[in-house]
């Protein structure tokens, strides 16, 4: 089943108020600069990280495809090499 309405991405917090059952209201202050830093950074590690471990594995990739590439050569120049014509 779909879901009725599309979820709202969540918005920065500039302010934030508790009311316990009581009535009585707690203001906390608004994220610091640092805080809001860190956020971000939480949110965007884990698609960093997944970018570097790509590149990685290409780079990676690239070192095994070129030593593959050589001894595949050297085996097939061996070979005609050896060949006798005639």
């Amino acid at each position: 089943m779909l879901p009725s309405k599309i979820p709202a991405p969540s918005r920065s917090v500039r302010s934030f108020e508790l009311i316990t059952p009581d009535g009585r209201t707690y203001r906390f202050p608004p994220p610091s600069l640092w805080q809001r830093l860190l956020r971000w950074g939480l949110q965007h590690a884990e698609t960093a990280a997944i970018s570097a471990a790509i590149l990685v594995l290409i780079y990676v990739a690239g070192f095994v495809g070129e030593a593959f590439d050589r001894s595949v050569f050297d085996a097939c120049n061996d070979r005609v090499g050896m060949r006798r014509v005639g």
